[in-house]
């Protein structure tokens, strides 16, 4: 389809507005806990990481060379994803019946679902996933349709990038396999051309079985226990988990996610219907996960960011008030957010500002550096990973090293050297991390060295204690 064309004009139109706009933002925010962490895969490259494959990192790598190492240039592509996606998603529902103004509802209820104005803008490894699996799903259509040697090289390339992105990119195997067999196409499990997917698939995700061979598989063994990590049913946990979706992807949109897994399943269209197989493979397995471990909401990121698209233009058919409603809601509360990421106006209570992630490290890092004395003795500490991932890189101006000092085994143990027994370490805390680090950490002498608050609109953010452990050897 020709996306130039008078008809898809204002669609066109509005992404690139939207994507310019984010490019805007980009540099008035600071880093977020993932998005920071992530980051810090492109200052230190490797074949692959703890915690996740290595392409997120590659990216940031990549971009981050070329406009700079700082929130700018590690939003670039994360905003170019969320345009290119939107066009994906436009031509996979445009193919419906051919409706250019519906289409474009559709997509704009992507907009309207709040956590996607955050994914398209920081770089998290789902964002990677948003932009191969509709492309995966085109070239399955495409394979069925035409077994040729260039359609089952493309699936594996693009499979093998999805692997390289996030490891539940094998679930999307699993729907390739069974549009394949409801379609009756057996003969396609056994072409040698079938080879070609494999071998390519493999060769790229590659380094990610290199480095865990390496590293005793320790990736693998981290992720099966981070995704399911409890053999009971905890129900707590997983009504928690369903209410985060609400709240993350709009109350109001959240239901039309499944509406359109209904009406996809029922449609004719084979390209429909093979992203209904898709949605219902990863619906599936994160409620299944979501059972034993509470889920973050952008686990199931995926699912809905096909899906509410989908719900929201067949229910154009059946209630337009409800859909002006749902999204002109959802377009209001991401403008102030977005509004209130930028210009910082909004008088929060105390510890409750939406800021509370992401604003005052600078700060923070300045005043725990005024207290190193000597880089070869004085380093900074935290006690969480989520604080590590900051402060590793808003220290970068800095000479002094940040140490994460816990007993947990994880990214930051490749990253960081094995010397910070013997040095004066100011360790930093916070509202929502604290310790008590005299019971913690082994130190020949902990006292305060000083406390402030970050505030905004005359309300605090946070409150930060800087803490001298001198002599540190150990964890208690």
């Amino acid at each position: 389809m020709n996306y130039l064309t008078k008809e898809h004009r204002s669609f066109l139109l509005f992404i690139s507005s939207v994507a310019i706009l984010r490019l805007l933002i980009a540099p008035h925010v600071g880093l977020g806990v993932d998005e920071a962490h992530y980051l810090l895969y492109g200052v230190h490259l490797d074949w692959s990481y703890f915690d996740h494959p290595p392409l997120v990192g590659w990216t940031q790598y990549i971009f981050t060379s070329i406009f700079g190492l700082n929130e700018f240039g590690a939003r670039v592509s994360a905003i170019l994803i969320g345009f290119f996606t939107s066009l994906f998603l436009y031509k996979l529902i445009y193919q419906i019946d051919k409706n250019a103004n519906k289409t474009f509802i559709a997509v704009l209820a992507l907009y309207a679902s709040f956590i996607f104005n955050a994914l398209f803008l920081m770089l998290m490894p789902d964002t990677l996933l948003f932009f191969f699996i509709i492309p995966i799903i085109f070239s399955t259509i495409a394979l069925e349709k035409e077994s040729s040697v260039k359609n089952w090289f493309i699936l594996g390339l693009l499979l093998g990038l999805a692997g390289l992105s996030k490891y539940t990119a094998v679930l999307f195997i699993f729907p390739i396999i069974f549009y394949f067999i409801i379609k009756k196409r057996y003969e396609l499990f056994y072409s040698p051309k079938i080879l070609i997917t494999f071998l390519t698939a493999f060769i790229i995700i590659s380094p990610v079985l290199y480095w865990n061979y390496i590293h005793n598989w320790i990736s693998f063994a981290f992720q099966s226990s981070h995704v399911v990590g409890s053999k009971h049913i905890h129900w707590i946990g997983f009504f928690r988990s369903l209410g985060a979706q609400f709240g993350a992807y709009n109350p109001f949109l959240v239901p039309l996610a499944f509406y359109g897994l209904f009406k996809a399943f029922k449609s004719k269209n084979d390209t429909l219907f093979l992203t209904a197989l898709f949605g219902l493979t990863l619906i599936s397995f994160f409620t299944y996960a979501s059972l034993y471990k509470t889920a973050l909401p952008h686990w199931s990121a995926l699912f809905y960011m096909l899906f509410i698209p989908i719900g929201t233009y067949y229910m154009l058919n059946i209630s337009k008030k409800y859909i002006k409603f749902a999204i002109i809601f959802g377009l209001l509360v991401s403008a102030l957010a977005y509004s209130e990421l930028v210009f910082k106006f909004i008088p929060f209570p105390d510890y409750k500002s939406i800021q509370r992630d992401i604003y005052g490290w600078n700060t923070i890092m300045k005043e725990a550096n005024s207290f190193i004395k000597n880089d070869s003795h004085d380093a900074i500490a935290v006690t969480n990973w989520t604080l590590a991932s900051r402060a590793m890189f808003y220290n970068q101006k800095y000479k002094s090293k940040v140490y994460l000092i816990h007993k947990k085994e994880d990214q930051f143990d490749f990253w960081q050297d094995k010397k910070s027994k013997g040095k004066n370490l100011i360790v930093i805390n916070t509202h929502f991390f604290h310790k008590d680090v005299a019971n913690y950490m082994k130190c020949d002498k902990v006292y305060r060295l000083k406390e402030f608050d970050i505030k905004l609109n005359h309300h605090k953010v946070n409150t930060i204690d800087l803490i001298m452990c001198k002599n540190f050897q150990g964890i208690r």
